[in-house]
């Protein structure tokens, strides 16, 4: 404070200069001022009140909260002090103390089924998994994850059935079930079969769940439901989703409360299903994962953008699947070429007006057999049914898009580069059918789109398209036919 013609004037000064003059003023004043003295009792009483809340402070905010009874609680603190750093990372330590804190529960007699006893054996199998013990890792998670199939399954009046205490106690219960499937997975990475059949297990007992909140009217597809010959479509609104499937159209409400508290759990689960299949050549099967994820997030309210992402991955997948139609349909025409004693490649580029000229459609014609005709005609359904369905998986990521409210496409670049990948694979699915002018527009469409929202890892797959479609379109025009990995040789067939 400075004094001017009688008057304090407050002079500016850092923030923790101010914060000390304040309090030395505060305490000069307060010297000038002495207050009666309190009594004892008073004294007392206000001294309690202090310990009581510094106490009440300790204890909420570092005493360490669990529901653990006290005897396994005193083992248990042991085990985490020997894993953590100030125990030196002592694993093996750790583990006999996990070892030992569930010997003293089965003593107690405590719930196997209850967070305390599970959540301890979850502690003995990462204490397996950092010792590199992954064998007896995946013993410990697979028995859990057994009791939890066991309950989930049981009868409502059954022994087991009753160990389920309601219905968020079996949400709950189903939210580790998952969990412990994706653990599973990751732990048998190199079995893909096994690993596919764990998912498909643990994902139905959490389907059923979600179908018996959902009500009657909530049972749509399952996790296979029928891709070829089907007209599916998914269409949304604020409050419902409408499904058309073989001609059938339903309209669901909404209830994204039917997933909780699994939502993540689920979703995550269907995703590495997914990518499972993938990974092993299944693409039929990722692709009835991917339409019923789909549909299942529509239900869920889940956030635009992952919706989309969803929507956009299962037309890539159709789009693939139709790749692997395509590769089985010139298998087999390679096959009718070599058993009627032509040279498959002499011909596979020869258009279906120069075969007339020959006797090879007449020898061909003989030669195949009506089982292989069948076979052969339907792979060639299936790919069109796929290579349609693509596309309409992909206008739908744009129709939908197209509808969302501009600040949320504002505030989310994910659906920005979401948008440009799916008008980036319509591009590349009709340049596939050769519409190339179609192809051309969209291909450039999608370039404008990756460069405004910043996607530059697409930009360099759409420069390569859109090379391949130029010299495709010259080699058109200079009057020679297009090979496209003998895609569009066609041989005729009786039905």
């Amino acid at each position: 404070m400075n004094r001017v013609n009688g008057r304090l004037l407050r002079t500016r000064l850092p923030r923790c200069l101010r914060s000390y003059g304040q309090y030395n003023y505060q305490y000069q004043q307060y010297q000038q001022y002495q207050p009666p003295r309190a009594s004892w009792t008073k004294r007392i009483l206000y001294t309690g009140i202090g310990v009581a809340g510094i106490g009440s402070y300790i204890y909420y905010f570092w005493w360490p909260k669990h529901t653990f009874p006290s005897s396994v609680a005193k083992i248990l603190r042991k085990g985490l002090w020997a894993e953590s750093d100030r125990g030196e990372n002592d694993y093996q330590l750790a583990l006999k103390y996990y070892l030992e804190a569930i010997d003293h529960c089965h003593e107690i007699e405590l719930d196997t089924l209850s967070d305390e006893y599970t959540g301890i054996q979850l502690k003995v199998g990462e204490m397996f998994e950092r010792l590199d013990m992954l064998e007896d890792a995946a013993f410990v998670y697979n028995e859990i994850a057994t009791l939890y199939l066991k309950v989930l399954t049981a009868a409502p009046n059954s022994e087991d059935g009753k160990r389920i205490k309601s219905r968020d106690h079996r949400a709950h219960l189903i939210q580790k079930d998952l969990r412990l499937a994706i653990k599973l997975v990751e732990l048998n990475k190199s079995n893909a079969q096994l690993s596919k059949a764990i998912l498909m297990t643990h994902l139905l007992i959490a389907q059923d769940e979600v179908h018996k909140k959902l009500g009657p009217n909530g049972n749509i597809s399952r996790l296979t439901p029928s891709t070829s010959g089907s007209d599916y479509k998914a269409t949304i609104d604020s409050t419902s989703i409408e499904i058309s499937n073989d001609g059938i159209t339903t309209t669901i409400n909404k209830n994204p409360s039917a997933w909780e508290p699994f939502v993540d759990e689920f979703f995550n689960a269907m995703d590495l299903l997914t990518a499972i299949c993938i990974s092993t050549g299944d693409l039929a099967m990722a692709s009835k994962v991917k339409i019923s994820m789909t549909e299942w997030m529509l239900l869920a309210d889940v956030e635009p953008h992952k919706v989309l992402l969803s929507q956009c991955n299962l037309a890539s997948l159709l789009y693939l699947q139709a790749e692997e139609y395509e590769s089985k349909e010139v298998a087999y025409r390679r096959k009718f070429f070599e058993d009627s004693g032509f040279d498959f490649d002499e011909y596979k580029n020869s258009s279906q007006e120069a075969l007339k000229d020959t006797d090879v459609l007449e020898k061909l014609d003989k030669t195949i057999k009506e089982q292989q005709r069948n076979e052969y005609l339907l792979i060639i359904q299936n790919k069109e049914k796929c290579i349609e369905l693509s596309i309409k998986s992909y206008e739908s990521v744009l129709e939908f898009a197209k509808n969302l409210p501009q600040e949320i496409i504002s505030n989310n670049n994910t659906i920005n580069e979401t948008v440009a990948l799916a008008t980036y694979g319509l591009g590349v699915v009709n340049l596939h059918l050769a519409q190339y002018e179609k192809a051309e527009r969209l291909l450039r469409e999608a370039r404008v789109r990756s460069k405004t929202c910043g996607y530059d890892d697409l930009i360099l797959e759409i420069e390569r398209e859109l090379s391949k479609l130029f010299k495709e379109k010259k080699l058109l025009e200079k009057g020679k036919r297009v090979n496209k990995g003998d895609i569009e040789m066609d041989i005729h067939m009786k039905k």
